[in-house]
């Protein structure tokens, strides 16, 4: 056999036994509270009492960052338009502590079904906090944030503007 072919198969077999060795890893890179939808009825956003608004969200990571995505529909009365600033906070719960997670999609039209966002990826410092109308504050450090991202679940939402 010439060198070159042994060297090819060798080469091969390196990748292959490092693709081997990773594979047990992505499940832990690819962590994340995760995904679905939750509903609110009777909210008042603004000066809009909503008669229901339903969020759509999918938290997770990706090569070991938070990875953000999420919108909402709702329904009210007519003359109901929501301000710009409108922000939906998640409540992610882990244990007996919680922090908030910022979605911030394009306001939708009242009954047009969901608003239009792409997916974000936060720093870790700044994914998980409290928050007053749409800014947040008091954020978790990286590492309490990684750890709720790993064990937390989406709880709840609220409605800040």
């Amino acid at each position: 056999m010439r060198l070159t072919t042994l060297l090819r198969r060798l080469r091969v077999l390196v990748l292959v036994t490092a693709a081997a060795a990773l594979t047990p890893l992505a499940p832990a890179l690819a962590v994340g509270p995760g995904g679905g939808e939750l509903t609110a009825y009777d909210v008042w956003i603004g000066d809009c009492q909503v008669y229901d608004i339903t969020v759509s969200y999918n938290l997770d990571s990706l090569m070991g960052e938070p990875t953000v995505s999420g919108t909402y529909a709702l329904s009210g009365p007519d003359d109901c338009s929501l301000p710009y600033s409108t922000t939906i906070w998640l409540k992610v719960s882990a244990g007996e502590g919680w922090g908030y997670v910022r979605l911030a999609p394009v306001v939708p039209e009242n009954g047009a079904g969901f608003g239009y966002n792409t997916t974000g990826s936060p720093n870790w410092n700044d994914l998980l906090c409290g928050f007053d109308g749409a800014q947040r504050y008091d954020c978790f450090g990286a590492d309490d944030a990684k750890w709720f991202w790993q064990n937390g679940y989406v709880s709840d939402f609220e409605v800040g503007w």
